[in-house]
């Protein structure tokens, strides 16, 4: 199997479970959809009053297929300023920690500024789109963080380096809103890597469960 684990878009037919974004748009069903789900306000839709989407984000928190919150965080570049970016960000922290959900985070130049809150989020937490240097990582897995690393692994080198040295019990794979299949994140990561492709996903698999408290079937 491979795990998606933050894209904006529905699972392909092909042997695939995915963590798709839905923001704070209040779920409807509360039946199996054949996906995971996560909820939050990402950076960017943060305004004055928030209070409506926090009210559809806990609802959908009670909902069976919504297991993280997020994308949520903090982003220097777009988005409001980033006191009312950090109000939001901790209501976040909250609701994660009253749902033992962990935290799937958007972070945008704000590697350190996280890492002032990190001992107040008692769930797992995961930096979606990891684009930054290798002591940052190194710090942020040292703090509690996970990373998950999209398309431009495929393309960058430097980041490419970063990778091979770190744990793969800290590492995830995703797609975001890439038009890429997440089957070619993980072949690319084992030529990285020099791994078998079912030792990879065996690695994810397993951190995934651990994180989420979701026991996948094998296959």
């Amino acid at each position: 199997m491979f795990i998606n684990i933050h894209t904006h878009r529905k699972p392909s037919p092909l042997d695939e479970y995915v963590v798709r974004n839905a923001f704070g748009i209040k779920l409807k069903s509360n039946k199996p959809l054949g996906y995971f789900v996560s909820t939050g306000i990402h950076p960017w839709q943060v305004k004055q009053d928030n209070s409506e989407v926090f009210k559809n984000i806990e609802a959908n928190l009670h909902l069976i297929n919504v297991i993280a919150v997020g994308e949520c965080g903090l982003d220097r570049v777009h988005g409001p300023e980033m006191k009312i970016q950090t109000e939001i960000f901790l209501r976040h922290i909250e609701l994660a920690n009253k749902f033992n959900k962990p935290l799937i985070l958007h972070l945008v130049k704000t590697y350190s500024d996280i890492l002032s809150y990190a001992s107040a989020i008692k769930t797992p937490w995961i930096i979606h789109g990891f684009k930054g240097n290798l002591n940052e990582a190194t710090t942020l897995i040292s703090k509690g963080a996970s990373l998950s690393f999209g398309p431009r692994l495929t393309f960058l080198p430097e980041l490419q380096n970063i990778f091979k040295l770190l744990p793969i019990e800290h590492i995830y794979l995703e797609t975001d809103t890439k038009p890429i299949h997440i089957k070619e994140m993980y072949e690319f990561t084992c030529k990285l890597l020099r791994i078998p492709l079912e030792q990879l996903k065996d690695s994810i698999k397993l951190n995934f469960e651990r994180d989420f408290s979701v026991v996948l079937p094998i296959v």
